[in-house]
């Protein structure tokens, strides 16, 4: 075992009497001397632990008693105050409570204000109104089924449609004609410079609306119309609002490149020899620009 030296840190037996670096004294590492022997001293023992015990026995006596006495003053305060109470508890008639009037009445709807009418300006109105749209010429039925009459639309083509169906612009190429229950519509498209043939369209579109929105195709096939090659496809799919349309298509690209289409939808459970009169009529009337 090695010992420090204190002044100058070196490490020296700790046997030595002089540090081996600075040469000073070390105090040398001595075992502390043993505890003196245990003498057990009967008489003096039993006296003490007699005094103890009886110390110990007064302690727990006193601290039962005043436990007692505590319980016993909770008890008659406790008694007490159920005697207070007693006196307003309520008398069981056995009558059922009174629904709450709060919990199942409506909340009152807040008024609505009232708006003022705006008052009438000095101002003159404008002389000027703007131009109304032109109606789609009609030319005389001859040779029409009855409730039909031939229109010329303004982009130039002309066909016939039932009386009472109004024009309407679907898009920039796409004009529609529609009875006023709207539950079917004809409609006529113009897709100039076509990218491919109206049947190779029809087989791309076709692929799209397999397997969605119940579609099934009814017929597909080439079909020459007014001398040009086209094609003519017939289905029945079904769209959000849950109704079953039944769709007939002719389509067919000019000699100019330009594709048209005349389209027209109805509803399926409906469909008859009358629905498909508005389809064939329309084709055998069409006259492109």
């Amino acid at each position: 075992m090695l010992t420090t030296c204190p002044h100058c840190g070196t490490r020296s037996p700790a046997t030595a009497d002089a540090c081996a670096g600075c040469d000073r004294a070390l105090y040398p590492l001595t075992a502390p001397p043993p505890p003196p022997p245990f003498k057990f001293r009967t008489r003096t023992n039993y006296v003490r632990l007699g005094i103890t015990l009886g110390v110990m026995a007064l302690l727990v006596g006193a601290g039962t008693s005043s436990g007692i006495l505590m319980n016993r003053e909770d008890a008659r305060d406790n008694r007490a105050a159920d005697n207070q109470v007693s006196q307003y508890k309520m008398v069981d008639t056995g009558a059922s409570p009174e629904p709450s009037v709060t919990s199942d009445a409506p909340s009152p709807k807040p008024k609505k204000k009232k708006t003022e009418s705006p008052s009438p300006t000095t101002s003159k109105p404008a002389t000027s109104t703007p131009p109304k749209p032109k109606p789609p010429k009609e030319t005389p039925g001859d040779g029409l089924p009855d409730g039909f009459h031939t229109v010329v639309d303004e982009k130039g083509f002309s066909l016939a449609v039932m009386d009472g169906w109004e024009r309407r612009e679907l898009s920039p190429n796409q004009i529609g004609y529609l009875p006023p229950t709207g539950d079917e519509y004809l409609h006529v498209s113009e897709l100039p410079s076509a990218p491919r043939a109206s049947f190779i369209n029809f087989l791309e579109m076709e692929k799209a609306m397999q397997g969605t929105n119940g579609y099934e195709r009814i017929s597909l096939q080439h079909v020459t119309f007014q001398g040009h090659a086209g094609a003519r496809w017939e289905f029945v799919y079904t769209p959000d609002s849950g109704e079953t349309m039944h769709v007939v298509q002719q389509a067919y690209i000019d000699d100019e490149g330009t594709e048209y289409t005349i389209y027209f939808e109805a509803r399926h459970r409906l469909w008859d020899s009358e629905k498909e009169k508005v389809f064939s009529t329309a084709l055998d009337t069409w006259k492109q620009p």
